[in-house]
């Protein structure tokens, strides 16, 4: 019994781990395969199985400077700076936390894919 125990977590470990290695593709021209998600860019979509997740602007803009960047830290100011302050419009900090947290939320249909925290540096979109 430990060793079939031992075996399913290796092999549920080997299969997530391959999942990551996939998660990030070009789909057909209109969508993007992110993890489990069809992420739609210019309609701002996400769909997951029979799921439509609807983003915001701003969650839309987080989620491509995310992707340009895949799997390395993206800096606050640089994000601060493309969200926001190229519009003219100059935020406190704390906008792009909760701003994250949303996104965050939304993407939790898929548990493979996550939004890390480099404390003061920046986030990451591990995919």
């Amino acid at each position: 019994l430990p060793l079939i125990i031992v075996g399913l977590g290796v092999f549920f470990m080997l299969r997530k781990k391959t999942k990551k290695e996939l998660s990030f593709t070009k789909n057909d021209g209109d969508s993007l395969k992110i993890g489990a998600f069809d992420y739609y860019q210019k309609t701002a979509v996400l769909v997951i199985e029979y799921q439509k997740i609807e983003l915001s602007e701003k969650e839309n803009k987080l989620l491509n400077l995310l992707l340009e960047k895949s799997n390395e830290t993206v800096s606050r100011e640089y994000l601060l700076k493309e969200i926001w302050e190229n519009e003219g419009v100059f935020v406190i900090s704390r906008n792009l936390d909760v701003l994250v947290s949303k996104l965050r939320k939304k993407l939790t249909a898929d548990p493979v894919i996550k939004i890390t925290n480099s404390h003061g540096k920046g986030y990451k979109l591990e995919v």
